[in-house]
């Protein structure tokens, strides 16, 4: 008894495994191409500008000219306020301004008025003050018409100063004219920018108030629009602007805006990319996931990652290869007659590079056109044979 346990635990291993039926399984070629480098994403619809409409003059609402959701254009008329104040106050701008030309025209003219006078007196009073010299005249007649030429040039410096008070007076009746006529057009509430208008606050017939902190309604710029999402500091090296986006409803669009801080409550940094949004899909607040492109790696070693299992050393794969059998040359045994061929599973250790969504870029380990397992593999040990379905059985052998 004893000398039978022994003599079985001697029994070379490989024969044992060869005894084991062979296992079914798939296989997958190791390709060869061109691999993305991603990074998974989940960010923000922003839009990529937005106006918060609010009234610049008090009024009652009296017309809306566009529908709630409606797309609207840069300059389109969006709110009505009653006109009929700022009117008049526009009408009385115009009277004051009108008023302060007379005005100016009055002073300009008895400033021409008083030098003509400053002048006669002037020579006059010289012409006496020559005679007077001569004595010819008397001193005290001189010195009368020298008075007089004095303050009449006093006066001119008074009328002069009078002029520039009136002018002062036009440019503010100007002012307050401009200012009452930019209140008029107030009273038609344009769109600052084109987008799709949200909903309206007040309706018609409501008092709006000058610069109420709640807008009346908000526009925001669909298209083109933009997505915020956070990357991890280790990759804002790798960042520039152009990369492309993908969404995971099929969207792409590219970096337009990379934050230049970090934050630090999170270790991740802001980057803005922006997208056409053609069908207007994408809407201000909403999450969306997607990928980053980092790098597009060229004629890379591509496997798929179902084919991949991990073990003490690393990462691996079994890898279909073929070997020579020994059979017993028994008929009706179902044993392999000498010398026919027949796959086995080979573990290969591996070096991994990026990994995408069903694909992993190998660095080293496989050689192109090895063929790994991907269905099965669970059941597999190292030089285990397998067998192929029908479909891929015309490919066993090679």
């Amino acid at each position: 008894m004893v000398l039978l346990l022994v003599t079985r635990g001697c029994w070379p291993q490989g024969e044992e495994s060869k005894r084991k039926p062979a296992v079914l399984v798939s296989l997958a070629p190791v390709g060869l191409g061109d691999f993305d480098e991603t990074f998974p994403i989940t960010g923000e619809v922003k839009p990529l500008a937005s106006a918060a409409i609010r009234s610049q003059v008090s009024g009652v609402v009296q017309r809306v000219y566009f529908r709630e959701g409606q797309d609207v254009k840069a300059g389109q008329p969006l709110i009505g306020i009653d006109p009929s104040p700022w009117q008049a106050a526009l009408n009385q701008a115009i009277a004051n301004r009108n008023r302060a030309i007379a005005k100016e025209r009055v002073a300009r003219a008895e400033v021409k008025r008083s030098r003509a006078e400053a002048r006669q007196a002037r020579q006059r009073a010289n012409r006496y003050g020559s005679l007077g010299s001569q004595g010819a005249v008397s001193v005290d007649l001189a010195e009368q018409f020298r008075s007089q030429a004095l303050s009449l040039e006093a006066t001119v410096l008074s009328r002069e100063s009078e002029v520039e008070s009136t002018r002062a007076d036009l440019a503010a009746a100007r002012a307050a004219e401009a200012n009452a006529r930019l209140n008029l057009e107030r009273t038609t509430i344009r769109s600052p920018i084109g987008g799709r208008a949200g909903q309206l606050r007040l309706t018609a017939g409501n008092l709006v108030r000058e610069s109420e902190d709640r807008p009346l309604v908000v526009v925001n710029q669909f298209r083109p629009i933009t997505v915020q999402f956070a990357v991890p500091q280790r990759l804002i090296p790798r960042l520039e602007l152009g990369l492309k986006v993908t969404l995971a409803a099929g969207d792409w669009g590219q970096v337009s805006s990379i934050d230049n801080a970090v934050d630090p409550s999170t270790g991740t940094t802001a980057v803005k990319a922006t997208f056409a949004n053609r069908s207007q899909h994408l809407v201000p607040g909403a999450y969306v996931k997607g990928s980053l492109q980092l790098e597009r790696l060229k004629q890379v070693l591509l496997i798929p990652q179902i084919a991949i299992q991990t073990g003490q050393k690393g990462p691996f794969v079994y890898v279909a290869t073929s070997t020579m059998t020994k059979g017993n040359g028994a008929k009706g045994s179902g044993a392999i007659d000498n010398g026919a061929k027949a796959m086995v599973a080979t573990p290969r250790q591996l070096q991994l590079g990026p990994t995408g969504a069903d694909q992993v870029v190998v660095r080293a380990g496989l050689r192109p056109g090895e063929r790994v397992v991907v269905k099965g593999q669970f059941a597999l040990s190292p030089g285990s044979t397998i067998r192929l379905p029908k479909q891929q059985s015309g490919q066993g052998s090679k």
